[in-house]
């Protein structure tokens, strides 16, 4: 029996050694999971809310959820006229673009903004705006480049291009591969006599970084 007890003995530590190993393989395994998952979640856009910067010419809307509703404060008065909230994904090529909220907004900006907005409009001292909120994801391994507006006509005929933005948030250009951008693009409409029943997004082509075509833009249509 004293002959066992050394054995047995050697036999419980090396039992404990390969316990110990295995805890620290799984450690190491848990880590790299969770890594991976914080690398995910570091590139994929947080909501609207979460990572609003407030606009540095233009009131704060994010609360502006119904019709008639109005906000006010130092930059002006601004009232909601129209609402589609989409929660919409379109695929264009690699791009995922969801279009979120697209509203008309009316603008009474501050008299210190108005210069900013004289660029834009020669009714600078009130105005209707269209503000896009969107989602953009890269599910290429490749870096691209893309556009979420580069044209935009009205019910009225009215018709934008991509430099008419006066959010000037830089949604366009390259995103980085498997990544996103999220943000608002907003465009100050002149007809809006009679209301504005729809409006119609055509987004960029997909590019590669050569300037090459991955994928062609794509028309969306958005009913108020």
């Amino acid at each position: 029996m004293k002959k066992m007890i050394p054995m047995f003995l050697a036999f419980t530590m090396l039992s404990g050694c390969n316990f110990v190993q295995d805890t620290d393989k799984q450690h190491v395994n848990t880590d790299h999971t969770q890594s991976d998952k914080a690398s995910t979640i570091e590139h994929k856009a947080k909501s609207l809310s979460d990572i609003y910067v407030p606009n540095p010419q233009v009131t704060d809307d994010t609360k502006l959820l119904k019709i008639g509703q109005i906000i006010k404060d130092d930059k002006g008065e601004v009232t909601l006229n129209g609402l589609a909230a989409l929660n919409k994904s379109f695929h264009i090529g690699p791009i995922e673009m969801k279009i979120k909220n697209v509203k008309l907004i009316h603008n009474l900006p501050t008299y210190s903004l108005m210069d900013y907005f004289h660029y834009y409009t020669e009714h600078y001292e009130e105005f209707e705006f269209v503000k896009v909120e969107v989602e953009l994801i890269n599910h290429s391994s490749e870096n691209v480049r893309f556009g979420p507006v580069s044209h935009l006509i009205t019910s009225n005929s009215e018709e934008k291009v991509f430099k008419d933005d006066f959010y000037i948030e830089y949604l366009g250009g390259e995103i980085a591969a498997n990544s996103s951008k999220q943000g608002a693009l907003g465009f100050i409409v002149e007809k809006t006599s009679p209301r504005l029943n729809w409006l119609e997004i055509t987004t960029s082509d997909v590019l590669d970084d050569n300037q090459k075509v991955i994928q062609k833009g794509q028309r969306i249509k958005v009913d108020f």
